[in-house]
């Protein structure tokens, strides 16, 4: 085990020669650390931003960056990067970097798949929404999404499972579970006004601004 904390400029950088150092091949790459901000954007410093930044978003690229050519000279690489149905949806307050990380994520692996599918290197964004997990009691956010309804909830081994079979299948992006599929689908084909506006009143039900 190789412990780093991402949210260090320098961090990517020596993971990396940790594992040439221990003569590790690396023919997959999850990229799934990640927390969240919430509240108000100007109510955090931009020190706490930065930092949510470099994680989220910096680590990400670079780690991708230092260990995708690798994966190219060999011919095989899967890279799962873990974004949010977030990245999909009109963003309400309360949790501002969060949905443009993902969005990023989103982006960043639909290109980058395109790039090197000849290689035989897959990379697909994973992106679930409420999931089981610590996330929330992180935050301090668990008693209020703790009123959502059941059914948009899902477990995290689900996710895991879809997210490995679509990465595995060359798909490049993937929405886990049915509720959430048809979420992002009705996101593309409705009137972002009734969107927005939608995404607004969930927001205050268990965001804090």
């Amino acid at each position: 085990m190789i412990v780093c904390d991402l949210s260090q400029r320098d961090a990517s950088e020596r993971l990396c020669a940790e594992i040439a150092a221990r003569g590790l091949r690396i023919d997959a790459l999850v990229n799934n650390a990640g927390y969240g901000v919430p509240g108000a954007y100007v109510a955090s410093t931009w020190e706490t931003h930065a930092a949510f930044i470099q994680v989220m978003v910096t680590a990400v690229a670079e780690l991708t960056h230092r260990l995708l050519p690798g994966m190219i000279e060999r011919r095989y690489g899967r890279i799962v990067n873990v974004a949010s149905l977030a990245g999909l949806v009109p963003s309400p307050a309360g949790h501002t970097l969060y949905a443009a990380s993902k969005a990023f994520l989103i982006k960043f692996s639909e290109s980058l798949a395109h790039e090197v599918r000849r290689d035989n290197v897959h990379v697909t964004a994973v992106c679930p929404g409420f999931t089981f997990s610590e996330f929330h009691d992180v935050i301090g956010t668990r008693t209020s999404v703790s009123r959502l309804p059941r059914f948009l909830w899902m477990d995290a081994a689900d996710v895991a499972k879809q997210g490995h079979a679509a990465v595995m299948a060359g798909e490049s992006i993937v929405v886990t579970g049915r509720v959430n599929s048809a979420i992002a689908t009705l996101v593309r084909m409705l009137p972002q006004r009734l969107i927005v506006g939608a995404g607004r009143r969930i927001g205050r039900s268990y965001r804090r601004v």
